[in-house]
Formats: C-alpha cells, sequence, structure tokens
C-alpha cells in the first residue's frame, strides 16, 4: 500500500491516487503516516485529533475511524492498519511513503553536489523536489504533531530547492534559475540564502548592476521587518561584488554560457511550504514581480453554507402593487385574539446537526430578504428517517421567541395515502388564528386571502412538516415578510418557484457516536469501541435507525453491545432489530413506500423498487434495470428518477442508480412480501443471463477469435447490449467491473452455476486488456466452484486455465498447480486445444514465476506443435509470440525475432490481438542489437496497435521500451514524456514492479526528474 503526503494526504487504490474524503479519518491517519511502523497510543492519537478537550466518547470515535480506514485503503484482512495495546500501528513497506523518498534523493543530491558532481545532484534533487505537490499533509487540520513535521519538511524543501539551484549554478545554467529566484525571494522575503542565489545567478548571467539593486532590496525588506542588517554572507557577497565592479573598467562581466539541456521547472507558488512569518509588500522591491490587487469590501462571501438550507422568497402581489406609500400608511396591527403556540415538544437528546441548526436558525429570523413583502421560506427535504421534523421542531424551538404572534405547526401527511388538503388547514389554522368558525369562508381561495390578511405585519412562524408536493404548500403561505415559513418533506418538489431544496443527508460518524452515546451513556459506550462502531456502521448513519439500536440497549442494561452488534450482522433480520415502541425503521420507510404513485405508461415504480432490491451490486445501470424488470429502458427510466424524487433511491450519476444500505434491505424485504417467487427467479435469471449475454458481445467485439467452450443457443429473456467498436465494449466493462463480480457471486449463490462458471473467463479478453488481475482471480475463484457443483468438466479446465494464466500475471507461485490441474482435465477430454491453451499458460506461469528455462520452452514449444495442423492460427500466434520472449531472455535474439515474425504473419493475416505484442518484442530486439531507427520504428507501431484494442499495459510496456530506445537515440526530450506516460499507466493499474523500474529510466535521465 502507497502513501503520499507531500501535499493533500492520498492512497494509492485500484482506481488511482485516491483522497480520503472525512476530515478526522484524514487526521488519524495522517498521525500514522508520520510515524510509520511505530506504535501510536490512542491517548496520543485522540489528543492530536481534539487537542485538550476531546469529547468523552473520543475512545470509540478513534475506533470507528479505523473501521472506515480499513474500508478506504482495502485492509480487509488486517495486515497494515493493526492493534498493539496500547494504540495503533501503520505497517508499511520502505519507500511506501513518498517523503522517504524524496528524504533518500534529497541525500544522494546532496552527496553529489559535494562530490564535485552537479549535474548529477540537479537530477536527483529535482526529482526529489517533483514529488512535492505542496507543504506536508495540506488538507490535515494543523496538530502539534503534524505542525512539526510540517516545519521539518518545510525546511528540508528550501534547502533542496537551494541546493537545487546552486547545482543548476554550477552547471552553467544561471539565466534559467533567475525567473524562479524572484518568485521565491517574493513569496519568502526574509530567507536571505535566496537572496544571495539570486544575486549570485545575476552575477554569472552577466547582470552585475541588478545584483546589486538586488542586495539593496533586501536589505531594505530585513531591515523593515527585523530592524537588522543582512547577514555576514549577504554582506560578503555584496562586498565582492561591489569590488569586482570597481575592477571592472575595460570589459563588462561576461555571462557564463548555458550548459545545454532543461533546467527542473520552478515550483508553483500555491504549492509551497507553510512556514507561519511576518511577510512584507515586497511587489515593490522586487524586480518583476507581479503587483497584487486590493480585495474589494464586498467581495467577501455571504456566509452562507454552500450544501446546507437555502432560503427561497414568496412574494405577495397584493402587496408589490400596493408600493412603499401605501406600506408606510398602513397603522400597527391590533393583537390577535389568540397566541398558537403549536410545535410539538422538543427532545432533550438532540445531538448532532450543528451547523445546519445554527444556519437555519439565521434563515429563519435574518434580515430583509431584498424583496417587499417577500416571505421567508426554508425548505429541508431528505429521506425517511433522517431526522427531518426533529429538526425542525429543535430549530423552531430555538427561535420562537422571534415569533411573539404565534407558531403554527401542521403535519401534511404528504408521504401518506390521505395527506392533508389545504383547504382543511387553512380552516383550521384561521380558527387557531381567533377567527371565529362561522367566519371562516367555505371556498379555499376566499380562506387563503383571510389567512394572508389576519397575518399581516405580525410576526408568527408556520411549520408545514411533512409536506407532499408544491400544490399542497403554496396555499399556506402568508403574504407578509414578518412572517417565516419552515417545511420539510421527502419529495424533490422541483416546481416550487423561488424555493432552493437541499438534501438532509445521513449523520457523520461523530454526530452519529454523539446521539448514541448521548442515549445509551458515554461509560457505557467507551466500555465497548469496537461493537460500538460496528452498531454504528449497520445503521448507516440514520438517525432513525440510531436511536432505535441506543434506546434498546438503554432499556436492556444487561446486553453488552456486543450483542446488539451480533444481531444486527444478519441482513435478513437487519429491519426486525430496527424497532422499539412505536420507532421502527421499516414503518419509516413503509410511508414513503406507501406514496408511490404510478407513473405513465401504467409503469409501477413499487415494483422497481422492489425488485432492485434483489440485485447485489453496489449499484445498477439503468439497462441493466431495464433487464431486471424486463421493460423497455424509457419506461425504467421514469420509473427510477420517480423514486429518486421521493428519496427512496439516489443517482449517483446519470442513468446509474443506487439505494441507501438500510432502504436496500427494505427494499429486498419487499420483494420477499409482495413478489411470488417464481417472479423473484425470473427477474434475478433474466439480470444475470443479460450480463452474460451482454459480456459475451463484448468479448466477442474485443477478441473474436478467443478460445471458448461451446454454448448452446437459447433465446434471450431481454436484449443484451451490443457493441460497434473496442472502445466502446471496453467503456462498457469499465463501468461495470465491481458488477461482474457481483453478478459472479450472486449467480453462484442462487445455484445460476451455468452463469456462476461462464461470465469470468468469458469476460477474460475484457479483464486482460485492463489487466485488471486481482478482479479476475476473484471471479474465476467463485466460477471454479460453480463449475465443479455444475459436473462440467470443459467449463472447469476452462475457468481453471483462466484463473492460472491471471495468478501468472501476478507472478503468484499458485499459478502452476492450478493449470496442471487443467491441464490434466483436457488431457483426460481430449481437449487438444484446450490443452495446447493450458500449455501456453503454463509456459507463461514457469516463464513469470520461475524465470526463462527448459520448462517455459518445453510447455511453450508443445502448444505451438499442437496447433500448427488444427489451423488455430490465433492460439499459435500467442504460444509463438510468448515462446520467443523466452528466448529473448535467454539470450538468443535470433530465435526469439523468427518467433515474434511468425507470430506477426499469421495474426496480421487473421486480424488476431497479438500484433501489438509481436511488434512490441521484435522492437525489443532491435534494441538489444542497437538498431535504433527499426526499434522505434516497432515500438511505434506497437504503441498504436495497444491503443486500438485497449490494452494497458501493452501500451505502458510499449512506451517504457520506446523511452529506453529514445535514450539510446538522443532523444531525451521524447524519452521522458514516453517513460512518463508508461509510468503513468503503471501506476493506474497497480504495477508496481514496472512502476519502479520506470522510475529508475527516469531518475538516469541526464538533467530529467522522475515523476511519481
Amino acid at each position: 500500500m502507497r502513501f503520499r503526503i507531500l501535499g493533500p494526504l492520498e492512497v494509492l487504490s485500484p482506481d488511482g491516487w485516491t483522497a480520503i474524503s472525512a476530515p478526522k479519518w484524514r487526521s488519524l491517519l495522517a498521525c500514522l503516516l508520520v510515524r510509520p511502523g511505530q506504535l501510536v497510543p490512542t491517548d496520543y492519537l485522540i489528543f492530536e485529533l481534539w487537542g485538550d478537550a476531546p469529547p468523552s466518547t473520543a475512545n470509540n470515535l478513534v475506533s470507528i475511524y479505523v473501521h472506515q480506514l480499513k474500508k478506504v485503503i482495502g485492509d480487509t484482512d488486517r495486515r497494515i492498519l493493526v492493534y498493539r495495546a496500547p494504540g495503533y500501528m501503520l505497517r508499511v513497506a520502505p519507500g511506501d511513503v513518498d517523503i522517504e523518498q524524496f528524504e533518500s534523493l534529497a541525500a544522494e543530491g546532496r552527496g553529489s553536489l559535494a562530490a564535485g558532481d552537479p549535474e548529477r545532484a540537479a537530477v536527483r534533487l529535482g526529482e526529489a523536489l517533483a514529488l512535492w505537490r505542496g507543504p506536508l499533509l495540506a488538507d490535515v487540520a494543523p496538530s502539534p504533531l503534524i505542525e512539526s513535521h510540517a516545519q521539518r519538511v518545510a525546511e528540508l524543501w528550501f534547502t533542496t530547492t537551494e541546493l537545487r539551484v546552486e547545482a543548476d549554478l554550477a552547471c552553467g545554467r544561471a539565466a534559467q534559475v533567475i525567473p524562479e529566484l524572484r518568485g521565491l525571494v517574493m513569496e519568502h522575503p526574509l530567507r536571505e540564502r535566496l537572496w544571495a542565489l539570486l544575486m549570485r545567478a545575476l552575477e554569472e548571467a552577466g547582470r552585475r548592476a541588478e545584483a546589486l539593486e538586488t542586495y539593496s532590496r533586501a536589505r531594505e525588506v530585513i531591515a523593515e521587518e527585523l530592524g537588522v542588517d543582512p547577514g555576514s554572507e549577504l554582506q560578503r557577497l555584496y562586498a565582492e561584488l561591489l569590488a569586482a565592479d570597481a575592477s571592472a573598467v575595460a570589459a563588462p562581466v561576461a555571462p557564463r554560457p548555458a550548459a545545454p539541456g532543461p533546467v527542473v521547472p520552478p515550483v508553483a507558488p500555491q504549492s509551497l511550504p507553510r512556514i507561519e512569518a511576518a511577510v512584507p509588500d515586497v511587489a515593490a522591491v522586487v524586480p518583476d514581480a507581479p503587483a497584487i490587487p486590493d480585495l474589494a469590501a464586498d467581495g467577501a462571501p455571504s456566509g452562507e453554507i454552500s450544501g446546507t438550507i437555502a432560503i427561497g422568497t414568496f412574494a405577495d402581489a397584493l402587496a408589490a402593487q400596493a408600493g412603499p406609500q401605501a406600506d408606510t400608511a398602513v397603522p400597527a396591527p391590533a393583537p390577535l385574539r389568540a397566541r398558537p403556540a403549536q410545535l410539538p415538544a422538543d427532545i432533550g437528546d438532540f445531538t448532532g446537526r450543528e451547523t445546519h441548526v445554527a444556519h437555519l436558525c439565521n434563515l429563519l429570523v435574518g434580515g430583509a430578504t431584498g424583496s417587499r413583502g417577500a416571505v421567508r421560506i426554508v425548505v429541508v427535504n431528505g429521506a425517511a428517517g433522517l431526522g427531518k421534523t426533529t429538526l425542525a421542531v429543535h430549530a423552531a424551538h430555538q427561535v420562537s421567541d422571534e415569533f411573539p404572534d404565534g407558531q403554527l405547526y401542521v403535519d401534511l401527511l404528504g408521504a401518506s395515502a390521505q395527506s392533508a388538503e389545504p383547504g382543511e388547514v387553512l380552516a383550521r389554522f384561521l380558527r387557531d388564528l381567533g377567527i371565529e368558525g362561522d367566519k371562516v369562508p367555505a371556498r379555499d381561495d376566499e380562506r387563503a386571502a383571510l389567512y394572508r390578511t389576519t397575518l399581516t405585519r405580525r410576526r408568527v412562524l408556520i411549520v408545514l412538516d411533512n409536506a407532499k408536493d408544491a400544490a399542497q404548500v403554496r396555499p399556506l403561505l402568508p403574504g407578509s415578510s414578518s412572517c417565516a415559513v419552515l417545511v420539510t418533506t421527502r419529495n424533490r418538489t422541483s416546481d416550487l418557484a423561488s424555493m432552493r431544496f437541499v438534501d438532509l443527508n445521513v449523520l457523520e460518524d461523530t454526530e452519529a457516536l454523539a446521539l448514541f452515546s448521548t442515549i445509551v451513556g458515554e461509560k457505557r459506550a467507551a466500555a465497548e469501541p469496537d461493537a460500538t462502531a460496528e452498531v454504528l456502521v449497520a445503521c448507516a448513519g440514520l438517525p432513525l435507525a440510531i436511536r432505535i439500536c441506543a434506546a434498546r440497549l438503554a432499556a436492556r442494561k444487561q446486553w453488552r453491545i456486543a450483542t446488539l452488534a451480533g444481531r444486527l450482522r444478519d441482513q435478513h433480520r437487519r429491519l426486525d432489530e430496527l424497532t422499539t415502541g412505536d420507532l421502527a425503521v421499516r414503518a419509516s420507510f413503509q410511508v414513503s413506500y406507501d406514496s408511490i404513485r404510478t407513473v405513465g405508461h401504467g409503469a409501477d415504480p413499487a415494483r422497481a423498487f422492489r425488485l432492485l432490491g434483489l440485485w447485489q451490486g453496489a449499484s445498477i445501470s439503468l439497462q441493466a434495470a431495464a433487464a431486471l424488470l424486463g421493460e423497455p429502458d424509457d419506461d425504467v427510466a421514469e420509473m427510477l428518477e420517480s423514486l429518486v424524487d421521493v428519496n427512496l433511491l439516489e443517482s449517483p450519476a446519470p442513468d446509474w442508480y443506487r439505494f441507501h444500505d438500510l432502504l436496500k434491505v427494505y427494499a429486498m424485504d419487499r420483494a420477499q412480501a409482495e413478489e411470488p417467487e417464481a417472479a423473484r427467479e425470473e427477474a434475478v435469471n433474466r439480470l444475470l443471463w443479460w450480463y452474460l449475454d451482454t459480456a459475451q458481445a463484448a468479448a466477442d467485439t474485443v477478441s473474436p477469435q478467443r478460445y471458448q467452450v461451446p454454448r448452446e443457443p437459447t433465446p434471450h429473456a431481454h436484449a443484451p447490449l451490443t457493441f460497434d467498436s473496442t472502445e466502446a465494449a471496453l467503456t462498457w466493462y469499465d463501468a461495470e467491473r465491481a458488477n461482474i463480480v457481483a453478478v459472479t457471486r450472486q449467480a453462484a449463490s442462487a445455484g445460476l452455476h451455468e452463469i456462476g462458471w461462464r461470465l469470468p473467463p468469458t469476460v477474460g479478453p475484457l479483464f486482460n486488456r485492463r489487466s485488471n488481475w486481482a478482479d479476475c482471480v476473484t471471479a474465476h475463484r467463485v466460477a471454479v466452484e460453480s463449475a465443479a457443483k455444475a459436473g462440467h468438466r470443459p467449463g472447469e479446465a476452462w475457468v481453471l486455465s483462466q484463473l492460472g494464466f491471471a495468478l501468472a500475471s501476478l507472478h503468484d507461485p499458485e499459478a502452476i498447480g492450478v493449470l496442471e490441474r487443467a491441464l490434466a482435465i483436457r488431457q483426460e477430454l481430449g481437449d487438444t486445444r484446450g490443452e495446447a491453451q493450458t500449455a501456453i499458460a503454463l509456459g507463461e506461469a514457469h516463464h513469470r514465476v520461475l524465470g526463462p528455462g527448459e520448462d517455459a520452452l518445453r510447455y511453450l514449444r508443445r502448444a505451438a506443435s499442437l496447433l500448427e495442423p488444427m489451423g488455430a492460427f490465433s492460439l499459435r500466434s500467442v504460444a509463438l509470440n510468448n515462446l520467443g520472449e523466452v528466448y529473448f531472455e535467454l539470450g538468443d535474439l535470433d530465435a526469439a525475432a523468427e518467433c515474434y515474425l511468425q507470430a506477426l504473419r499469421i495474426d496480421r493475416e487473421i486480424g488476431g490481438h497479438v500484433e501489438g505484442h509481436a511488434l512490441h518484442n521484435l522492437g525489443h530486439v532491435y534494441l538489444r542489437q542497437h538498431r535504433l531507427s527499426e526499434a522505434i520504428a516497432r515500438f511505434r507501431e506497437a504503441l498504436s496497435r495497444h491503443r486500438a484494442v485497449g490494452s494497458l499495459g501493452g501500451e505502458a510496456a510499449t512506451l517504457m521500451h520506446l523511452g529506453e530506445a529514445q535514450v539510446e537515440s538522443g532523444d531525451e526530450v521524447g524519452a521522458r514524456t514516453s517513460l512518463t506516460g508508461a509510468l503513468r499507466i503503471f501506476t493506474q493499474i497497480g504495477d508496481q514492479q514496472q512502476a519502479a523500474e520506470t522510475t529508475a529510466l527516469l531518475k538516469s535521465l541526464p538533467n530529467g526528474q522522475g515523476e511519481r
């Protein structure tokens, strides 16, 4: 596992470098990263995260954060982030943290400079600086430990930068470093060493007058800020320049010629280290310094919190027509005959949401909205169980004193089948405001008019809880800006004018723990931190679920928290456990579920909701959902979007959908209760066969001549996708990559073993093109069991052969035993072509795991001879290409080249996928023979072919060797471009060994800089 801390904290995942989203998780991981391999006590971590005022639940929070971090970094077997009393330790290999690489390269560069080798020093120091992405742990909150390390690393950056500039000056590159030095002294004007280097660079570039002027400016800045003269180094350098200037009577100082080759680019100002110091206005004292514009006083942010609750306006047309003079003529209103105080009781253990509460209160009681007669209207939107009503009532109580004329409250029952009628609510509100019953108009529009008149210039807060839609809310809005309205709703009501809606999301970890501990008791929660963390993870941040769990434990003093955690592990019983008294997660979800309405064309979103619960993947595409439902894409899109509108489904990207964890359990529960078993099985079968059929179409597009076990033709239950290009097929695979494994597992668990064993080897060419060997191994291990249970021996051999090849690609010794099992089955079945395919994989396994030798040669020769009389040209080209690779590593370049040429001829005749590899390998032979122009030509051809077929691994390998050839031919710029591209792809696909080799090549470039 690799980490980057020079700049924002990042972790290398299968998808590339990934940030840690939660601030406290980042802080905890940062504390462990600055002390890699060391035990950090929990008490120390608590101090780093919260200082002298930790929450009473700090132990539990640390445990929760560790649980979450293990998921993020993929530490499922708990070998990286480990607990050792009394704290935690992060186990990392040497060089897995970028600061270690930085320090090593910097030390090497410092040594080279001291030894009189400035060229090598500039390269090594430049490579170190290339790792710098900003101040140490730039996105981590300051703490004593982090700040101390940040100061040390910042000083190391300065020293390394200064040494690299010295090395460049020693190489005669004075003119190139002057712009960089000007920027550095502007950013850090009190660092005298930078001023000295700038003076030296100007002198060596033949600009002595500017060098002397630079000293004057440095002296002004230092005197102004520190009240002292420059130090001895600057004064000595200044004296030397004055003496040289006085002696230069006839000839000016000639600039030193610039050495050829690029200079390391300067670091952008925004990525410089953070060192706090008084910084003067240096724009006027540093040559060429850009002016710093003043910020307008009114340019400050408004203070509104992005992504929280926002306010809209609703202006009364009659008030607008009346104008300001009419408004000023209105006398003060007479007191209301009734002062309603209808807010439900606030809860005593309200916890969390502090930011939301403060912002909500500010919106309700803030100043004018900018429009005369405008009403302050705040809307809280979110799914069931998120605590919308609790939040609204709590905030309303906080501001109730600001509304002395009363507070109206109504539950509009918007999520139920019988929602409240606006006219009936108006009648009730009018009576509550003191209007006698016989004075309440019969017509709804007249009631609304009287309601607005009654509230004019009175300070009343109206809470409209659980609204159905905009049509239900509009008649209940007052017409006076003296009032405020607070609305809660489960529905995304986009047709309410002048309103801005923001979802209320699940609780943060700290809020979830605080709520749980408040009810259970802090000591009890702290006594079982791991069990507490497991319960909260099962609740998935849903306030209702957390409150129920805590209430059950509070009522059962004899229970350990671990007891409840164990009961929640069974997903099928989880909703049964999440109930106490009249509180139940299932009942809350049921209200939203019952409110689902049929959409156009008679489509049934409730059925869609139920059937989606049968899918075991984390998310689902529109096309896959259409297969699951057996409906046209357009109808399914309409149904799914309607579920998104009522917060029963999330849409993280266009045409992609997912459930909240507990809603997924509820959907599965509804499917079990309402869908007949035959309908459930039919839906799952339809989806899983659709995946197999679509995967078959993708594989046929990418590798039409691949080996495969024949399949009986069957009618499609739902038409699969088709692909008109390799790129389209690979794009589909990239999006569905995680779901391929999920389909394999679900098929195996459902007893659909033909899908379970067929899908992974069918997707084999796609795994191969993207070098997703870890996913490939995971899926094929499931497939081996399915093939054995299905009793399909040819299928078992095919799966074992593919699994062995994937393991060989990971250099795993298990590959050889797996492939020998596959070979035995294929020999037993008399499957000669299959035997040849496995022999190719065995030759590759021996080659990759044990190195080139007689065993590898024997298997590959056997495969080539078996295939020659069969006309199996595609496989034979693979065997010949791989055989050539073994010859190459054994040093027999002529035999290797002959194999590559044969493979190339065959593949060009049949249009296979080996051409790029054969061209690459032929180029490698020419490179070894120093036939550089031929090597570069073959590499460029290979690169074109790899890109055409989407082979990331092949593209990276070719770029790496093309870079080698370009170095030998003297094209350093081209080499750096090629090697940088190779390194980027190797890092992307997680091939650390090849990434390390490419990095070493980048380091060897003259005047170059490596890129990580």
